[in-house]
């Protein structure tokens, strides 16, 4: 009779940990997100992301750098795209000018996984920033150019920048630990 009641035992012991590790998770995500600009679409993107699920916080800041990479070399595709297809000088130049921004962009974040890694807050934090700063440097070149900005254009700036904010959550979050 004490055998099944060890063997209950155990599974409880081991369902309780299956539901605290996830109800941390779900917890650190809250967190992260709810520091957010655009809370929702931080909280979908990063619980969509199956690495998200057992992640702590350096592993989630991977994860974040990672989308928002995939989101910046996701813009630059499209703004190139746009460019090989303009024929107005004037979206020419700016199209030239916002691949740029999305190229500063990728760049920025391909240095942010090493600073993360190794702790570097103040350096990881310089680099999220200048990612998110070059997608509202594209945006402005359509209002200075006095050019309507491609709506797909300003989702994927939009994007971007709460990308590289979580990444700087993150980061603010890890300097604290």
């Amino acid at each position: 009779m004490a055998f099944p009641h060890k063997l209950s035992t155990f599974f409880f012991a081991v369902l309780v940990a299956v539901v605290a590790a996830t109800t941390v998770t779900a917890d650190l995500v809250d967190t992260v997100c709810g520091k957010t600009p655009q809370p929702a679409l931080c909280t979908q993107t990063l619980r969509a992301d199956p690495r998200s699920k057992d992640a702590d916080l350096n592993a989630l800041g991977l994860v974040a750098i990672d989308i928002a990479t995939n989101e910046a070399k996701s813009g630059q595709a499209l703004v190139q795209s746009l460019l090989n297809g303009a024929t107005d000088p004037n979206l020419k130049e700016i199209y030239s000018s916002c691949v740029e921004h999305y190229t500063n962009s990728v760049n920025s974040l391909g240095k942010c996984p090493d600073l993360l890694r190794s702790r570097d807050f103040t350096r990881l934090n310089i680099q999220a920033s200048a990612a998110l700063d070059n997608p509202g440097n594209c945006d402005e070149e359509f209002s200075e150019g006095s050019a309507a900005e491609p709506p797909q254009v300003k989702d994927t700036s939009s994007k971007l920048q709460e990308f590289c904010n979580i990444v700087l959550v993150i980061s603010s979050l890890s300097k604290g630990a």
